[in-house]
């Protein structure tokens, strides 16, 4: 479509509303990423699951719809988020089923990856099965995985806490076996969990990360929650009011890690900016309590446009993990042209030194056409361009020398009336996606609508990859130890890039430039 915003190396739904990635699955030679999806409107609404497959995760397939809601227990909400897990040959959804007040979890199978069947012992798990402290009303996305031969499931949820902890006493194993006793020594009475004043009826409680086990995936038993209180950590990580959406868990490198995206997350300084979070979690996970144990923790994105990130593991070894590449609360520009919803380039994971660290896949690079290097070069005082480096797909890779420059950076999507700025600041010692000048406002209730910042590792020497397409910006700073990602819409003759610099001089080194042609 021409003067379309849609993007050309990035999944994006075909047409209707897309919102959180699932079941990501290597099966049958492809990889599957399936993804909430109302397909009659550009908004949400009742949700099905669309179905995207690729040979490489670069270039996808659109696929028939996966899962429709014609059953009773999908009323209203529809076929909503979960996972994909391969057992005896078949292709396994597990997804929750959910109504206003109530949230449980269903199977589907196929044996092709295509054709999916509901199982007629749906739904296969609900909230009041497992421990009065879960709510009903909140109780979704299950992440299945194998562990210790059994199966897992991680989910998010919400604790109907009292004034003290239930907590799994050692050595008495989980809820499931009915051998838990309530610890008093939990009580915390200088913050009490509804120190509003609300009831303890099934809409309260505070958000939560919740473990079951399986050996069938029919019959499950409670392990316990994932998050308690420990010294180190903030008091909104306990205080959530939402759920901690869409989890992960696999083992990395030696470290298990956790993902999840917390509704309504309460930031911290220029972390956290946006109103819905994405969390990654290293430490180890007790499969006996349920409790994880943090050793570290961070942002997974920094920037405008992430959330509901899914992981999976491939057959070469490595984890993979895609997200929505929008967030809630914000307006969509490509409503227009009939369709809203896009995700994240797949995005190789690794652990370095307890940090989270991303980088495109590399099949990314079998797509470069077109190569520009520039030689090394300074700017002083002003903004410079360079022969061939423009566009609007293209791969944009460079080492920056902040130098005495009190801002020094790139302008991309530049035109006659937009920008969209990726700069060092040197007196707030971070890197600023600025999409002030971007183009259409997609407003939000952010505290900060226009501005995102992230940390850099060496302030001398910062290394960005830069990634357009069309309306999107995905930034690497420093080999992936920090991303920021957000989607702009400038006018369609906005291609220009050009490196600036104010109050001094910085240096641009090992400038590279690829035109990125998916097709």
């Amino acid at each position: 479509m021409e003067n379309s915003y849609r993007q050309t190396y990035h999944a994006c739904v075909p047409s209707g509303w897309s919102n959180d990635p699932n079941g990501m699955i290597y099966y049958n030679g492809e990889y599957h990423l399936f993804y909430q999806h109302y397909p009659y409107k550009t908004q949400w609404g009742i949700m099905h699951w669309g179905h995207f497959t690729s040979k490489d995760m670069v270039k996808w397939e659109n696929q028939p719809v996966a899962l429709t809601p014609d059953e009773e227990y999908e009323a209203v909400c529809g076929c909503c988020s979960g996972s994909a897990i391969e057992l005896d040959g078949k292709m396994v959804l597990i997804y929750t089923a959910a109504q206003p007040d109530l949230q449980r979890q269903c199977l589907a199978w196929s044996e092709d990856g295509i054709h999916f069947t509901k199982d007629p012992a749906n739904p296969i798990l609900r909230a009041d099965d497992l421990h009065p402290e879960v709510s009903i009303k909140d109780f979704r996305d299950p992440f299945v995985f194998r562990k210790n031969g059994h199966f897992y499931m991680l989910a998010g949820a919400k604790l109907l806490d009292p004034p003290y902890k239930y907590s799994v006493r050692p050595g008495t194993g989980s809820w499931g076996a009915g051998a838990t006793n309530l610890d008093p020594t939990d009580i915390n009475p200088s913050n009490p969990p509804f120190a509003s004043g609300a009831g303890l009826d099934s809409g309260d409680g505070f958000g939560n990360l919740v473990l079951c086990r399986s050996d069938d995936l029919y019959h499950w038993s409670y392990i316990g929650r994932l998050v308690r209180r420990v010294d180190n950590l903030p008091e909104q990580f306990y205080q959530l009011l939402g759920a901690y959406e869409c989890p992960s868990y696999f083992e990395l490198d030696g470290t298990e890690v956790v993902l999840s995206s917390p509704q309504n997350f309460v930031g911290e300084g220029k972390s956290y900016q946006n109103v819905h979070a994405s969390t990654y979690m290293t430490g180890k996970l007790n499969f006996d309590t349920g409790h994880f144990s943090i050793d570290s923790m961070g942002e997974v994105d920094y920037g405008f446009d992430f959330y509901a990130e899914q992981a999976m593991n491939t057959p070469d070894g490595r984890v993979v993990m895609i997200a929505w590449k929008e967030m809630w609360d914000r307006a969509f520009p490509t409503q227009s042209e009939g369709w809203a919803g896009t995700y994240t380039l797949p995005r190789e994971l690794h652990i370095k030194d307890g940090k989270l660290v991303q980088q495109p896949v590399a099949a990314l690079k079998n797509y470069r056409t077109n190569p520009v290097t520039c030689k090394d070069f300074s700017v002083s005082d002003g903004a410079v361009q360079r022969e061939g480096v423009e566009g609007s797909t293209i791969e944009l890779n460079l080492m920056l020398k902040p130098g005495t420059a009190r801002k020094s950076g790139v302008k991309l999507f530049q035109g006659t009336h937009h920008e969209t700025l990726v700069y060092y600041d040197a007196a707030e010692g971070v890197m600023v996606f600025d999409r002030t000048r971007s183009g259409k406002d997609t407003g939000g209730r952010d505290r900060d609508k226009y501005r995102r910042y992230c940390p850099v590792e060496d302030a001398s020497s910062i290394q960005l990859q830069c990634y357009l397409d069309v309306s999107s910006v995905e930034v690497f700073v420093d080999g992936g130890l920090a991303v920021m990602t957000g989607n702009v819409f400038p006018d369609f003759d906005e291609i220009g890039v050009s490196f600036f610099a104010e109050g001094g001089e910085a240096v641009f080194e090992q400038v590279e430039k690829f035109d990125l042609m998916v097709k």
